[in-house]
């Protein structure tokens, strides 16, 4: 790879006029998928020099002749063959390799791009630690806006990952810091998202003030935004299965027994987090008032296939109000028609009373509770058939707490 300079190239205009000769150029295809191919065999390898042979190799496959490879920087084959010996010399290598990237992610599948797009992350992490190499500072002159988005999001989730008990790593805490200035230094939508993203994850007190420091203050997000705690219920059955459960009075039975166990201090609560693309689950039992049993588990939000609300009981306005104008009306009805048949006058009066304040109680009931922000009930279903169920939370929390889930997914 030649000697190694004290510092990565720092004049812009240069920089510039090396990602727009890669960008135009007539083979930057095949180019690109030689200069990534040999860029990505020194990182997972960790070596400095990928070898003449290997270089060879890999031009063979992918047509690269030294005519095709000519660049007004330098013949690019020629370069990976001796390796680069200079920063001008590297940041062409670099800028192709991003475009191999850009290249090769377009024909991928959705899948094939994660991984992609992971691996090419970690091994610019070594070459930006390790080597001369500077590739942070081409992605956003080289790559598409699509590749770009994709990379500094990979970016944010290697620092969300490489936190806590992994970060206290003096390794791990210096990677995140570059990370952090890489993403600080780039001007692009998608490197703001992604800080915006580490803001909002579960990231430990060191890297905060880390992006902090690099961000230049404190991300709008605060740690334990995205939880929220309540009663951890059985989740309710829907549709037929509700229906029957009414009629037979096996509903019933069930709110007996829950009132029962409530007196003798028997119940479960549960606090739900977002932790990064994870989602942290904790459980606590009680018997007779004092915790008997806790139980954490942690579940990837790729499982969450639904996440949402509902008001407690959000139909009981309705059915209480239906039956009081139902009642009013039977009831009020049958007594002004014996009113006005015997003419009695306050049997006519109560009668008209009556269907008056059932229609007055129908009316408040079906206009004044809903406007009521009170409590509700969160419910995330996941794989196999999994549904966590937690009530008592406020309206604001829980429709944070979705927020959030939807921001992190």
């Amino acid at each position: 790879m030649g000697p190694r300079s004290s510092r990565p190239p720092e004049d812009t205009a240069a920089i510039d006029k090396i990602a727009a000769e890669a960008r135009a150029h007539s083979d930057k295809d095949k180019l690109g998928a030689l200069a990534l191919d040999v860029l990505s065999r020194q990182a997972e390898a960790r070596v400095l020099f990928a070898g003449r042979d290997f270089v060879d190799k890999r031009a063979t496959e992918h047509e690269v002749t030294r005519e095709s490879a000519a660049t007004a920087h330098g013949n690019l084959r020629t370069i990976l063959e001796r390796g680069p010996e200079t920063d001008t010399e590297r940041t062409l290598v670099a800028a192709f390799a991003i475009l191999g990237l850009d290249a090769r992610y377009a024909k991928a599948t959705e899948e094939e791009r994660l991984v992609l797009v992971d691996r090419f992350a970690r091994q610019v992490d070594w070459l930006e630690a390790a080597t001369p190499y500077a590739v942070w500072q081409l992605v956003d002159r080289v790559a598409s806006e699509t590749v770009a988005r994709a990379f500094w999001d990979e970016v944010a989730q290697s620092i969300v990952d490489d936190t806590g008990e992994r970060g206290r790593a003096a390794s791990m805490r210096g990677r995140n810091a570059a990370r952090i200035a890489a993403l600080s230094a780039s001007s692009s939508e998608a490197a703001k998202a992604a800080l915006e993203k580490i803001g909002a994850s579960r990231i430990d007190a060191v890297t905060r003030g880390m992006l902090a420091a690099f961000g230049g203050g404190t991300p709008s997000a605060p740690p334990g935004s995205a939880r929220v705690a309540g009663t951890m219920r059985t989740p309710r059955s829907r549709g037929l299965l509700r229906v029957l459960s009414l009629v037979t009075g096996y509903a019933l039975i069930g709110w007996a027994l829950r009132g029962i166990l409530r007196l003798a201090g028997v119940r479960r609560e549960a606090e739900l987090a977002l932790a990064g693309t994870d989602l942290e689950v904790r459980e606590r039992r009680f018997a007779f008032g004092r915790q008997v049993r806790e139980r954490s588990d942690r579940v990837a939000l790729t499982a969450v296939l639904a996440a949402g609300r509902e008001v407690r009981y959000p139909s009981l306005h309705l059915y209480i109000g239906a039956i009081a104008l139902a009642t009013g009306v039977l009831v009020g009805g049958t007594w002004v028609f014996e009113g006005a048949r015997s003419g009695e006058l306050v049997l006519l009066s109560i009668g008209a009373g009556l269907l008056l304040g059932g229609a007055l109680l129908d009316l408040v009931l079906d206009i004044l509770v809903p406007a009521q922000r009170g409590r509700v009930s969160l419910e995330v279903s996941m794989l196999r058939g999994r549904v966590l169920r937690v009530d008592g939370i406020a309206l604001e929390d829980a429709d944070r707490f979705l927020e959030a889930i939807r921001a992190a997914r």
